[in-house]
């Protein structure tokens, strides 16, 4: 099989970083103090929060597709990359409904952050399978990465995020997103090949 050859541009690249801080930083940030709140209050803050991280989980992803660049005219099948974001935004709520309803312990924050891992892995490639006229290749290599990566790297964002509920760590743990989101994109695609769609 013959695989097509892609660049990326890097404005765009540096774009979709700076979405997912944005993002992150909102999600972390109107989730903070909630225990103050109504019960009321607080669904309406977890929903947003869920909004800003899952829905900045794709608008990275696919601002990092737009700077792709293949030799090959694509094109996305709305149905799959509609259910791609909607996906994402429901498995942060998941995660935040764990954190912010739930007895919070040690054992939480970390399975909250592998959910939003998860949803993060979610995204990419039911995102990825969207792909028309194009189709993409992974690896084992490819896979395995992503997945240790997006665990990991979620698991410390959430980790520093609501172990100790202050600015700082709200600011160090955008970053800790930030990165997460990122990372597990451009290694994804790192070690995914492209080949033509003839059918």
């Amino acid at each position: 099989m013959d695989y097509l050859s892609y660049s990326h541009d890097h404005t765009l690249v540096a774009l979709s970083l700076v979405l997912a801080v944005v993002s992150g930083f909102t999600g972390f940030t109107l989730t903070q103090n909630l225990s103050a709140k109504t019960i009321l209050q607080r669904k309406i803050s977890v929903s947003m929060a869920a909004v800003a991280l899952g829905g900045g989980i794709w608008s990275m992803h696919f601002v990092a597709m737009l700077g792709l660049s293949l030799p090959v005219s694509v094109f996305y099948d709305a149905a799959i990359t509609l259910a791609s974001a909607l996906i994402a935004i429901l498995v942060v709520a998941v995660a935040l409904m764990i954190l912010h309803f739930f007895v919070r312990t040690s054992f939480t924050i970390v399975l909250a952050g592998c959910i939003v891992g998860a949803g993060i892995l979610l995204m990419h490639y039911i995102g990825m399978a969207g792909l028309q006229l194009c189709k993409p290749v992974y690896s084992v290599q490819g896979l395995v990465l992503s997945c240790s990566v997006a665990f990991f790297s979620c698991g410390v964002a959430f980790w520093v995020a609501y172990k100790e509920r202050n600015n700082r760590n709200i600011f160090l743990a955008t970053i800790c997103f930030g990165i997460a989101v990122v990372s597990v994109h451009f290694l994804a695609i790192l070690n995914t090949k492209f080949a033509e769609d003839r059918k």
